[in-house]
């Protein structure tokens, strides 16, 4: 064992000092290097779509003079295609003005509807909020809603 132990002594005296030295690097290169840490989360491919939504209904309680029960006015709607779609990287990374700390995320692309993003509803009247055993007074329908939601959001504490 003590053989072992005067073995290894050996080899760390004979260890060249140099293999310690930390080479010395200019202002120039300094200047050059750039440290980054922070998290990077990326979306390929993720959407929202053919988002059902039964029945959307406005009512009275008490009516109005000849029509004094509840009344129900709303629509059944059905929606097709891309309601959100995501794609990119979002980002979040922490820093300092030197006096102040902040949390930055940076947003992926978001994007509300498309041009696929289509609403038909079916307009009805009806003594239940539900529309069961309803009058349809028509349709209704809309398409090619978008918008698209860039940036980034910075959280400071006050």
């Amino acid at each position: 064992m003590k053989k072992i132990i005067l073995v290894l002594a050996a080899l760390i005296v004979m260890l060249p000092l140099t293999s310690f030295a930390k080479a010395i690097i200019s202002d120039d290169e300094l200047s050059e290097l750039t440290a980054q840490q922070g998290v990077t989360i990326s979306f390929s491919g993720l959407s929202i779509s053919n988002v059902a939504l039964a029945v959307q209904s406005w009512g009275d309680s008490d009516g109005f003079t000849l029509y004094t029960n509840s009344g129900w006015v709303g629509a059944a709607i059905a929606m097709t295609g891309d309601v959100v779609a995501l794609s990119g990287a979002m980002t979040i990374d922490v820093g300092s003005s030197g006096t102040l700390s902040a949390v930055r995320i940076g947003l992926p692309s978001v994007s509300i509807g498309s041009s696929t993003f289509q609403v038909d509803q079916i307009v009805k009247l009806s003594t239940a909020k539900t529309l069961s055993g309803t009058q349809t007074l028509g349709t209704a329908y809309m398409s090619g809603l978008t918008a698209t939601v860039t940036g980034a959001l910075t959280i400071t504490a006050h």
